[in-house]
């Protein structure tokens, strides 16, 4: 979606956690020098030991989305304070020792990491809790055609969102009534508007109007037109304003650039994570029958094939039936398996891949040609992905669900292709570590519960609550059936 607001309250906030971050770091990296030496005046010997790592905790902070104002959760809140702490104190460590600005032992670097964590971890803990608590909840209405429902406003509105309260509205575009009710009386309550596709441009419009010039922030469903000019640059031929698209296309710089963070990520992960691979072969050869790795064909930039390399998570012969797609609870999956897809370790064998050039650290998910070639002739700008590599992580893995539908999957590999920088490349990698520890990122709305929440039955009940809390006459059962669509 695309959302456009000013909220001082947000901004309040943020600039509050991080003024707070910044002096707990200070507090932090200062008692331990303290406790280190046992002398006031050692606190201010070495500036760089304590600028370095305050300058990262921001960085970190905002490459972990800690400064987005909005309450992620408790939970999340830790986890993601907490791994920009690991990261912190490692990159800290890394600068201070190759610019020879510090050289501290292990004892003391350990020590500031303790205190880091203790420092920022609980605050940051401590913060979530007091904005769940005490904080303003974003108040959102999703204005939705009774005629034409989407799947993306039930989503919306019966989704985990923290901090949100959701009112959703089915609205008869011929009713002028109804519309009145909205536009003039309800939609100045609410914080946020989301205008679902499904209704009229025309009616858009003046909703969009009348929503700007009442300070309240718009919501329309993104798409491939809309992510393509995020980046497009205006300006005037003649007298008229003209909107130029970007390019999906990275230039060569970029391309070089990405390479390099590629092959210089691949190569520090697969030495990281050699104990981890042991396990896993380990692990997989006990549990069942069968090779520890397997390899499937796959597509990436240009749409060309190549093998992709990954643990084994299913039993031998798996697919003897032909090639189908895993399901949640698929009996094919295996114990160890189903960790390994859990915690996405399962797919670590693609680092060499990447060494090898076939794919990149963050880009598109590779899909198998037997998927791909069907979603190609029947999802809009599917094969826009291949503008670049197939990636080990990517925009969808990170913001997505398990069951997040293609086409908004397609959407977010467009937004991550049309916005690609080195600091994204950089952040989505940050953020991947969380998602494999956040059992959140495999959830949703599953198919069998929207399919209940598309009934009939229930869109006649959505369309008698929009008529209750309009203070309008309620429709027939008969008008009802027939005005609802599914």
């Amino acid at each position: 979606m695309f959302i456009i607001k000013n909220s001082t309250q947000k901004k309040l906030i943020i600039t509050l956690l991080v003024f707070s971050d910044i002096l707990l770091s200070l507090v932090a990296l200062c008692l331990t020098r303290l406790v280190v030496t046992g002398e006031y005046t050692a606190v201010f010997n070495n500036v760089y030991s304590i600028v370095v790592p305050v300058f990262f905790v921001v960085f970190f902070f905002v490459m972990y989305d800690l400064y987005t104002g909005q309450n992620e959760g408790v939970f999340n809140s830790a986890l993601a304070s907490s791994l920009a702490v690991i990261a912190v104190t490692v990159f800290s460590a890394g600068a201070l020792y190759l610019f020879n600005l510090e050289t501290a032992s292990f004892t003391v670097w350990l020590v500031r990491f303790t205190a880091l964590e203790v420092f920022l971890v609980v605050w940051r803990t401590a913060a979530a809790v007091l904005i769940k608590k005490y904080g303003k909840k974003t108040t959102c209405l999703i204005l939705e055609n009774k005629n034409n429902t989407s799947r993306l406003a039930r989503k919306l509105k019966y989704a985990s969102n923290y901090g949100r309260e959701v009112t959703y509205y089915l609205l008869d575009e011929d009713n002028k009534d109804e519309i009145d009710a909205v536009i003039n009386e309800k939609i100045k309550l609410f914080d946020q508007i989301f205008i679902s596709p499904a209704i009229s441009q025309s009616l858009t419009d003046k909703i969009v109007q009348y929503a700007a010039m009442t300070d309240k922030a718009i919501c329309v469903l993104a798409d491939f037109d809309r992510v393509s000019i995020m980046r497009g640059r205006i300006y005037q031929l003649g007298d008229t304003p003209v909107l130029e698209k970007k390019s999906v296309y990275m230039t060569k710089l970029q391309r070089f650039v990405k390479r390099i963070f590629d092959i210089l990520v691949s190569l520090v992960m697969c030495i990281v994570f050699l104990p981890a691979f042991l396990i896993c072969a380990i692990a997989i050869h006990i549990d069942s029958k069968g090779p520890v790795f397997y390899k499937q064909q796959r597509y990436t930039v240009g749409k060309k094939v190549f093998n992709v390399y990954k643990f084994r998570t299913m039993v031998q012969n798996a697919e003897q039936n032909g090639a189908q797609l895993a399901t949640d609870n698929d009996p094919r999956i295996t114990k160890v398996g189903r960790i390994l897809r859990a915690t996405r370790l399962d797919e670590l064998p693609q680092l060499y891949n990447i060494l090898f050039g076939h794919m990149s650290i963050v880009g598109p998910r590779p899909e198998r040609p037997v998927f791909a070639d069907e979603f190609s002739k029947t999802v809009a700008n599917y094969d826009m992905r291949y503008c670049v590599k197939a990636g080990l992580t990517g925009y969808a893995q990170v913001y997505g669900k398990y069951n997040t539908s293609v086409e908004d999957k397609i959407l977010m590999d467009m937004i991550y292709i049309v916005n690609y920088s080195l600091l994204l490349d950089i952040k989505l990698v940050l953020l991947t570590v969380k998602t494999m520890f956040n059992k959140s990122s495999t959830s949703g709305v599953d198919e069998e519960r929207a399919q209940v929440l598309a009934s009939e039955e229930n869109e006649v009940k959505r369309r008698e609550e929009t008529l209750r809390m309009l203070g309008l006459k309620k429709e027939t059962d008969e008008e009802a059936y027939q005005n609802t669509g599914v």
